[in-house]
């Protein structure tokens, strides 16, 4: 498929999708004050109490402001990278992402004895809209930032940049879903984890759509400063409202017999030590490293491909890259409004996590067949959509039944070492084929193949220690 032909399909959907929630918001209106409205939402993600329904409501509002940013930024990630650097190194700015975590897993287990589980959203969010602002200062900059000659452009602020990106999306994330599964049942997280992330995948459109539709009108320097002001006011109030709002009785969490919460502060390394001497925890490990591995592969192709359709404008790379998230986003939504939820509740946690290495390998298929930037571009919205969707919920569940230290310090190793590993294993298979072994993409397949192979046998063992750990209220590790 031609990649103007593509686009202007894009441009056709998305305008027919704006008056279709145009139209959706009168007819909302009359459904809730008709009661039809929350038998639906009953339907779609089960039945909650009051209390229940404040809380996920509120930390789906939190969750919206945070990937609704981090989407914002991920669409303007590779456009600043390729105007400053080039894209055929993003593989190599994979690689060193996975150098860069390790101090900044060590700061932020710091962060996590410091402070109180809500307070480390304050210092966070203090930390990053810092940084955000002096990128913003730097990449405005005549001389040596955008506005200059490709040729007098500071390549290291596209490094830089592109891997403080990569950091938000994995702490702030990391940060969220510790703190929502420290605070959740097993039985609530059924129900309520699907709800959060549909308020992310709305923040996400809406993220995206902001860079697709002002990058070229107020350019993707100044999205910098808009970053660093949302993270800077928003999430601490959104945060501090959480805190005021919801009952405690609400924030207990999971409570396993005889389990004691320890006092101990210990250092960032007993996180990863712990990580690595439980069995449940390495399994998530792999779960979470399998899938990135894979889609790594797939979206270093189609970055690829972006900047040629782009001829090096950053602002068009950037415009195509918002569509691109939109896209993603709608899909998930939509996969969440249909009932996604309801289906995962039904089949279970085991089966829901073992399907998603099946989807993937049915798409290694489809790449391997039918090589086609149209092929590239709607392989990655449903890879990306139906993990937003399934995947990432149902993993996220698998923390419930697991003590603080695994939630907070263990995670973050798993969320930021594992992902900026499974990336970095990406952009290396990736790099066989752009290096000079020129290795076959029917050889990166097989490899892709095997992981998944891999990925759906451990999904079943983790959903068996899950459900055993849950039927007998005890603590996985």
């Amino acid at each position: 498929m031609d990649v103007s032909n593509l686009a202007s399909a894009w441009q056709i959907f998305a305008e027919l999708l704006r008056w279709g929630a145009l139209a959706l918001i009168p007819v909302g209106i009359i459904m809730y004050f008709t009661g039809h409205l929350q038998r639906i939402l009953v339907f779609v993600y089960g039945d909650f109490t009051r209390s229940e329904r404040n809380k996920f409501v509120s930390y789906g509002v939190l969750f919206f402001v945070i990937i609704g940013i981090y989407w914002l930024l991920r669409c303007i990630k590779d456009p600043t990278f390729s105007a400053f650097v080039d894209s055929k190194h993003v593989w190599k700015a994979k690689i060193v992402s996975l150098l860069v975590v390790f101090p900044l897993v060590a700061g932020y287990n710091y962060l996590v004895d410091k402070f109180p589980r809500h307070r480390l959203f304050y210092a966070m969010s203090a930390i990053y809209s810092a940084i955000f602002l002096v990128l913003w200062f730097f990449v405005r900059n005549e001389c040596y930032g955008l506005p200059a000659a490709k040729c007098d452009r500071w390549a290291l602020l596209g490094w830089i940049a592109y891997v403080v990106i990569e950091s938000f999306g994995s702490l702030m994330v990391v940060l969220f879903y510790s703190f929502m599964a420290d605070t959740t049942t097993p039985e609530a997280g059924k129900k309520g984890f699907f709800v959060t992330q549909t308020f992310a995948q709305i923040g996400a459109i809406f993220g995206s759509k902001v860079v697709a539709s002002q990058s070229q009108v107020i350019g993707v320097d100044k999205l910098y400063v808009v970053a660093a002001l949302v993270i800077a006011f928003a999430i601490p109030a959104i945060v501090r409202f959480i805190m005021w709002y919801i009952p405690k009785e609400e924030l207990a969490g999971y409570q396993a017999k005889g389990t004691v919460e320890s006092k101990k502060k210990t250092g960032f390394v007993e996180g990863i030590k712990f990580l690595f001497s439980q069995p449940y925890l390495l399994g998530i490990f792999v779960v979470v490293s399998a899938f990135e591995v894979v889609v790594t592969v797939f979206d270093l192709q189609f970055k690829v491909l972006i900047q040629d359709y782009a001829k090096g404008d950053p602002n068009v790379f950037g415009a195509y890259t918002g569509d691109f998230g939109v896209a993603v986003s709608v899909l998930a939504l939509a996969s969440l409004l249909l009932g996604v939820g309801k289906i995962g509740r039904k089949i279970g946690l085991t089966i829901s996590l073992a399907l998603m290495p099946l989807m993937v390998l049915a798409m290694i298929f489809t790449m391997q067949f039918i090589p086609s930037i149209g092929v590239v571009f709607w392989v990655m919205v449903f890879a990306k959509g139906v993990n937003y969707a399934l995947g990432q919920p149902s993993k996220e569940q698998l923390y419930i039944p697991t003590s603080r230290e695994a939630k907070y310090k263990s995670k973050a190793w798993v969320d930021t070492f594992g992902s900026r590993f499974a990336k970095a294993s990406g952009a290396g298979i990736i790099g066989l084929h752009y290096s000079w072994l020129a290795l076959p993409f029917l050889a990166i397949s097989g490899i892709n193949i095997a992981i998944c192979v891999g990925w759906f046998f451990t999904a079943f063992y983790l959903g068996r220690k899950h459900k055993h750990a849950v039927d007998h209220n005890e603590v996985v590790c």
